[in-house]
């Protein structure tokens, strides 16, 4: 069996490019548990572009590690694009670092008892210099296949923004 570490190529692309910048990357990871800041530390030498990640699941550390406003969660719901967009361009803030990445989502088996929105739904953020980018996934599968699936995509979002 392959592991999802190893030999991952986008991951080392997104070094290489984050490398060519001067640039750093910080990941602010709910749904996906830690897998996209694995897969960016998976890579030899990652302590040169990677700056930090942090799990933050529940409202309390979005607020104190992501310097998002509680309020944004309460009138919005943690799984939106507002408290996304928020969590990402807070931590950016917070680290200074060139590039974030924040997601949210519903990895099942069960939705959420508070929001509609069905198990696989999933809202991932980039934000770097030039803006904050925001996309809406439904990936589908076990809740694993879910955090995989939000690791893959948020790297190649991340990768397109880069050009790597």
């Amino acid at each position: 069996m392959t592991s999802l570490l190893e030999d991952d190529e986008l991951a080392a692309r997104i070094g290489e490019a984050l490398i060519a910048r001067d640039a750093k990357v910080a990941v602010a990871e709910s749904t996906a548990g830690g897998l996209i800041s694995a897969r960016l530390l998976s890579v030899a030498g990652a302590s040169r572009w990677f700056e930090r990640g942090v799990v933050a699941y529940s409202g309390g550390p979005k607020r104190d590690y992501l310097g998002i406003d509680i309020e944004v969660i309460r009138q919005h719901g943690a799984v939106s694009v507002e408290a996304v967009a928020a969590s990402a361009e807070g931590f950016r803030n917070t680290t200074g670092v060139d590039f974030t990445i924040a997601e949210s989502g519903i990895a099942g088996p069960q939705g959420s008892r508070r929001s509609p929105k069905p198990v696989g739904f999933v809202l991932i953020a980039v934000a770097g210099p030039e803006g904050t980018v925001v996309r809406e996934h439904q990936f589908p599968g076990t809740r694993v296949q879910v955090m995989e699936q939000i690791a893959q995509q948020s790297l190649e979002m991340l990768a397109e923004l880069l050009g790597a």
